[in-house]
This record gives structure tokens, sequence and C-alpha cells, in this order.
């Protein structure tokens, strides 16, 4: 069991989570087969929030993000907003990992050389998921096709090397938004630019910093926020954490309120893989029109031990890339998110 330190020697963990805010999280369930995805349990949610993982492991696991959503896109697009999030494994190349839809859907879209394909998943009325460079000879989907949540989409491609800050190349660009062409995006009257042309779903993935409209105005969303608070509004039973070994800060901070501002309890020592129980859910809007990693508000309520109940981030905001203004882009998840039956 992760051990709680008390308030005493906690004002040092304090002033380094400050400059921190949350930004993402991951979602697991048992793993299928590598073409079926992930295993269809009565435990399990209808979103998974992880969209990326490797064969037989829990989506998530290993990965972390780079850029973002609403986050300068640094090395790749300095200049512009990212749209979306990128997600890279923790331990160097991420090609070959398997793509999961993230909840039931239609398959609108699979296609382009974004480079790789592009999967788009018409959840609802005006709710799509985007899922870029995906190896075209992976493809277990086509247009047409009816999916369910964790059904895996394909595996990423190898891309080729490009320069940055000694970071792999090969990731995920995983997109929620309200559209599928949009005038001002992808549509008749482009404002920016759309490297695939005219009404091509895809997009760019990315947007001009110095537009007049921000990302969410347009129609994109927070893949986080949005994934959580379906989750929050799911209510699953008897989900657990465990830790993501892709966290490698050791300790996270237990809070009274969901609210960077609240009072700091202790901390969770996370140098073991045990599980702390999974009370609650929060995530901010979606829909939000701050930027940089330090607009991204997710948490989780837990228990750890019998006796000692509070919130922690559900991901933590890392300089690991940092905009042209000094704010953080990319993120660190400390937890993932299990069934009780993958236990």
């Amino acid at each position: 069991m992760p051990s709680v330190r008390g308030d005493k020697g906690h004002s040092l963990m304090q002033s380094r989570l400050t400059r921190r805010s949350t930004i993402a999280l991951a979602l697991g369930a048992a793993l299928g087969s590598r073409g079926g995805g992930i295993s269809a349990q009565a435990d399990t949610p209808d979103w998974i929030v992880a969209p990326i993982g490797w064969p037989n492991r829990i989506p998530g696991e290993g990965f972390q993000i780079g850029h973002g959503f609403a986050c300068e896109n640094t090395w790749f697009s300095a200049g512009w907003w990212h749209t979306g999030e990128d997600w890279y494994s923790s331990q160097g190349d991420s090609s070959g990992a398997s793509v999961y839809a993230v909840a039931a859907g239609n398959v609108v879209y699979a296609d382009f050389n974004y480079p790789g394909r592009v999967v788009i998943i018409e959840h609802e009325s005006d709710l799509y998921s985007m899922y870029g460079h995906l190896d075209p000879e992976s493809l277990t989907i086509k247009t047409g096709q009816t999916v369910t949540a964790g059904r895996q989409l394909g595996v990423l491609l190898k891309q080729a090397p490009v320069e940055g800050p000694g970071q792999a190349p090969s990731h995920l660009h995983f997109e929620m938004r309200t559209f599928l062409t949009h005038d001002d995006v992808n549509g008749a009257t482009p404002q920016h630019g759309v490297n695939c042309g005219f009404q091509c779903p895809p997009g760019p993935g990315y947007w001009p910093i110095s537009a007049s409209k921000h990302p969410a105005e347009i129609g994109w969303r927070n893949p986080t926020h949005g994934r959580l608070a379906q989750l929050a509004e799911e209510r699953p039973d008897d989900l657990r954490l465990v830790v993501n070994p892709a966290f490698e800060d050791g300790v996270i901070s237990l809070f009274v309120r969901p609210d960077e501002a609240s009072r700091i309890t202790g901390e969770i020592d996370l140098n073991d893989d045990s599980q702390v129980a999974l009370l609650d859910l929060r995530a901010a809007d979606p829909n939000s029109t701050e930027t940089s990693a330090e607009a991204y508000d997710a948490w989780f309520r837990v228990r750890v031990g019998d006796d000692r109940a509070g919130w922690v981030r559900a991901a933590i905001a890392s300089d690991r890339e940092t905009g042209s203004d000094g704010r953080p882009s990319a993120v660190d998840v400390p937890f993932l998110i299990v069934t009780a039956s993958d236990t």
C-alpha cells in the first residue's frame, strides 16, 4: 500500500506542484488480443481515457503527453496552439503501439497521409474523436463500421526522425471535437491553411496563437476534461488506481479539496505498485478557453489505507516542453485506472 506522509515536510512538494497543473489521465481495462482491443466486461465503462497502449498492458501504461490541448506546439509548430494531445512512450519509440477507440461510435473517416492514416469516429451528434499517424497496413476498421469502446483501430506508424528535444517522433495525435469539417478550419473558407485540402476532415492539428479565436471557440475540446467528465457522469463502480511507471517524481500531494489553493494534508509515496481506492472524479469544462498545460484541471478523490482520503491531481503539467512564454506544454500521468477484474 502506498504510504501517506503527514503535514510535516510537505512545503517543498507544495512549492513544486504549484508550478504545475493537472492535464491528463489514463483509463484502462483488461486487454484482449492485439486485433480485438480491450476486452468487453460488465464493469468496463462506456468511455476510456487512454487512447494508446502496448499489447497485453493497461492502456496508457508507460505513456505521457508531449503537447497538450491549447498548449504551444513548441518544437513541432512553434507559434501555434495544439488542437489535441500527443501521446508518446516514455521509454523511446512509440511506433507499433496499439490505438484504441475511446468510446462506441461510427467510423466516418479512415484515410489520408498525415503522415500515416487518420481515423475519425462519430460518437453522438456533433461529437467526434480523431486518431492521427496510424500505420496504413495496420488498420483493423474501415469507414462505415461501428466500433465499441476500447476497439483497436490499428497501431502507430514509425515516423522519420525530426528535430526535437531528444524525443522519438512517433506519436499519436488525438483530438476530441464537435465538427467533421468546419468552414474556418477545413471547409469552404479555411482561415489558416489545411495540409490535406478542401473539406479534408483531418484538418491541420494546430491553430495559430495569433488567431482571434481559441481552438475551443472553433469546436475542438480538451480531450482529458471531456472524457473524465463522461466518466464522472457514469460513476462506474469498483475502479482503482495504479501507478503509471512513466511518472518518476515518486510522491504526489493529497489535497483537502480539488483545488490547487486547497490545504495539503500529506503526500502519497508512489514508489511501489500498490493501488489506492478511487472515490470520485472531477474535471473542468472541456470547452475552456484557457491556454497552456496550466489550464488543465482534473482530479481524483482517493482513499489510501483504511483512514486517509483526499484529492490528488489526475496528472501533472511538466516543463519537459515549454512554450515561448515559458509555460508548460507537456504532461506527466501519475495514475492509471483499472477495473477490479484487472487486479
